[in-house]
């Protein structure tokens, strides 16, 4: 299957119905006479921590504020004024693109001055970082106001541009959504940022090889690697798990291009139909519904009758082996930049099963992770079947495709495995392989099927697979 834009009725109507959410409506009223929107189920599920940040203050401070756009950039008087200047564009490319173009609006300004903050400070403890202030308590939904801490030491360049446009996405996530789970929101501004500044796709080869090595963990998993016992491991655990929800802008990119009516679309759909109601005080945002809520009502028979988010996640993990230097052309064409480093990691490369062979997974998968498994033909006598039997512990069920592949690697067709709900085995046999060079067998944990998948959990279980092939 190639890149096939398709129009959804779900995400017109989404769109259509809260524009003025995300295009900057005034917040509502408690005086307002319509009813207020109504909590869904609470499933007992906390959300990101709601935490407030006091604006970094400097002794002697340069300040410069946009002529075209609500944006002002401080900054201590040691740091050179044309480093002002450069950040000052860079956010108003940045404001003007995501109000523009993309059409996903604007972040909330300063009530006192009606501008947008963005400070560069000396030795900031992250390049980039976007944090609450305050919230709107008038609002019947979140809302939360923010400023932007860069490190001003960080070069001029792509990067710089590229998380300045990352921040100001993640400005208006606040403004819309703040309450979206840091895996997803990281990714999806990450994902905003390549598209407002193109070259950041190029810088974005270290972050997708760090999530590609990983198919077996949740794609919005915010701590994909384990924390240290030392200061200095806990940092390098910090880091490659920042890596890793940057590198799974890559999920949402396939999304977007698949089945968007145009770039960034799913993501807005994502922000639109996520409203959430967090009580004031609380210590936690109540992120419900959240972006696999909306993933899950709007790809309900969109795919094809019938179809769930497990066959979304399922095409997703597919077009998970064609990235970077695997890409056939038909999946994801700019991932080619990327390289080798973008390649998805094989749990098996195996002969054709002149005897039946069983395997088991080299890690166990998390949910929405996927494990991969390449069969070659080799020398297998004409009109020769594939017989897979597949058993999986319960509380997941897993979804299964056989993507018949040519010698360069190109796709010529995919069988999805036929299963149930509350499935733990799965078979098929798979025919008319004469002019197949190998089979990829991809499978992904669609979570557990008794309780919807939550990206807030604290807690994921992962779950193993025993695959069998035989030679008919």
């Amino acid at each position: 299957m190639g890149d096939v834009r398709s129009s959804h009725p779900i995400f017109a109507a989404a769109l259509a119905g809260m524009l003025g959410l995300l295009v900057g409506a005034a917040p509502a009223r408690a005086e307002d006479d319509e009813a207020a929107p109504v909590p869904p189920p609470d499933t007992g599920v906390p959300g990101p921590y709601v935490g407030y940040a006091a604006r970094p203050a400097f002794g002697r401070e340069t300040r410069a504020c946009s002529v075209r756009t609500p944006v002002c950039v401080h900054a201590s008087s040691r740091i050179p004024g044309r480093t002002v200047l450069d950040v000052l564009g860079a956010a108003d490319h940045a404001w003007e693109t995501l109000s523009g173009a993309l059409g996903l609006g604007t972040p909330d300004v300063d009530p006192e001055d009606l501008a947008y903050h963005v400070y560069l400070v000396e030795g900031a403890t992250e390049p980039a970082v976007t944090r609450v202030s305050a919230r709107d308590v008038r609002s019947r939904i979140d809302r939360a106001r923010v400023f932007t801490v860069l490190d001003a030491n960080l070069r001029a360049g792509c990067r710089r541009d590229a998380l300045v446009a990352r921040e100001l996405a993640r400005a208006v996530l606040a403004r819309v959504a703040p309450a979206t789970a840091d895996g997803i929101a990281r990714a999806q501004t990450t994902y905003l940022a390549q598209l407002m500044v193109p070259c950041a796709v190029g810088l974005a080869a270290d972050s997708a090889q760090i999530f590609q090595s990983r198919p077996e963990r949740a794609v919005c998993d915010a701590r994909a690697f384990e924390v240290g016992t030392s200061p200095d491991e806990a940092r390098s655990a910090s880091a490659a798990s920042d890596a890793f929800m940057e590198g799974a802008a890559l999920f949402w990119a396939r999304i977007d291009a698949a089945f968007g009516r145009a770039p960034a679309s799913i993501v807005m759909a994502s922000w639109a139909l996520a409203p959430t109601m967090t009580d004031v005080g609380s210590k936690r945002w109540h992120d419900e519904p959240d972006a696999f809520d909306v993933l899950r009502v709007s790809f309900k028979n969109a795919l094809s009758t019938g179809s769930t988010l497990d066959d979304l996640l399922l095409d997703s993990a597919v077009a998970r082996a064609f990235m970077g230097s695997s890409d056939d052309g038909l999946h994801q064409l700019a991932t080619q930049t990327l390289g080798d480093g973008a390649r998805v990691p094989l749990d098996w490369d195996l002969p054709w099963p002149t005897k039946p062979k069983r395997v088991a997974p080299r890690a166990a998968v998390y949910p929405t992770g996927a494990s991969y498994l390449m069969i070659h033909r080799g020398t297998a006598a004409p009109g020769t079947r594939l017989r897979v039997e597949i058993a999986w512990e319960e509380h997941a069920l897993f979804r299964w495709a056989l993507v018949k592949l040519d010698a360069q690697g190109r796709e010529l067709g995919r069988v999805a495995i036929p299963t149930r709900e509350r499935a733990t085995e799965a078979q098929m046999t798979l025919v008319d392989l004469d002019h197949v060079d190998r089979i990829l067998l991809v499978g992904v944990n669609a979570g557990d099927p008794s309780y919807r998948f939550d990206p807030d959990d604290e807690i994921w279980e992962p779950h193993a697979w025993l695959v069998t092939l035989a030679s008919e």
